[in-house]
């Protein structure tokens, strides 16, 4: 090994300059050992960070979790999705209601004879939150079963059945019609066909369910 002395002169020995005898305070190192070094791999923490599988910035030290976006290094798992307001894609639950109603326009349509029209009924709402809404009219029989919309009292539409029609839920939240086999018949909008008796009808924002003397049934998504 060799140093180099502060008047430059390369020495065998490294204490003393063997050539013009001054002493070697700060030796520096020979120019077999600088080459050596600059060929070394730098393994500071800096160039050894991990960098984050999602954005690719590197990670710092030990932690857990990417500054950049959040994933987790221990998990291997990226950040969990947090729900936002709108634009956010987040699953909307609706609910529904229906609006019941006592329509002048069906009760003329239908000439009823005998019968006068309830005008200073107010119409009535039911939020639907079971999977079976039934539509009918009670007639306060013991053990009797009651619609959970009833078309009764001071002015009960006489021309709906005790069990009319009833609303299904379907898989998709929204609801479906089935006539449960009433006398008079059920229709649905502007169609004067009743729909068939037992059969599922799927409903839609805005229909208009039309049973008995003069009674309208609008379903809404709230």
């Amino acid at each position: 090994m060799t140093a180099v002395c502060p008047n430059g002169h390369i020495s065998a020995t490294l204490d003393w300059c063997d050539t013009c005898g001054d002493p070697i305070e700060a030796a520096s190192p020979p120019a077999s050992d600088l080459a050596s070094i600059s060929d070394e791999v730098d393994t500071s923490p800096a160039t050894r960070r991990e960098p984050c599988p999602l954005c690719l910035a590197p990670r710092s030290g030990d932690d857990r979790y990417c500054e950049g976006c959040g994933y987790d290094f221990l998990a291997r798992a990226a950040p969990a999705a947090e729900p936002s307001d709108e634009g956010s894609g987040a699953t909307v639950v609706a609910t529904w209601e229906a609006i019941v109603s006592a329509d002048r326009q069906q009760f003329d349509a239908l000439g009823n004879q005998g019968i006068e029209f309830p005008a200073g009924r107010v119409e009535r709402r039911y939020p639907l939150t079971l999977e079976l809404v039934r539509i009918g009219r009670s007639r306060g029989r013991a053990g009797e079963e009651i619609p959970e919309i009833d078309l009764t009292g001071a002015d009960a539409d006489p021309g709906a059945s005790h069990l009319h029609a009833a609303l299904e839920r379907q898989d998709d939240g929204a609801y479906a019609l089935r006539d449960l086999g009433s006398t008079n018949g059920t229709t649905v909008n502007d169609d004067p066909a009743p729909v068939s008796k037992q059969v599922t009808r799927p409903l839609a924002d805005g229909d208009r369910i039309r049973l008995g003397a003069w009674t309208t049934v609008t379903l809404r998504r709230v």
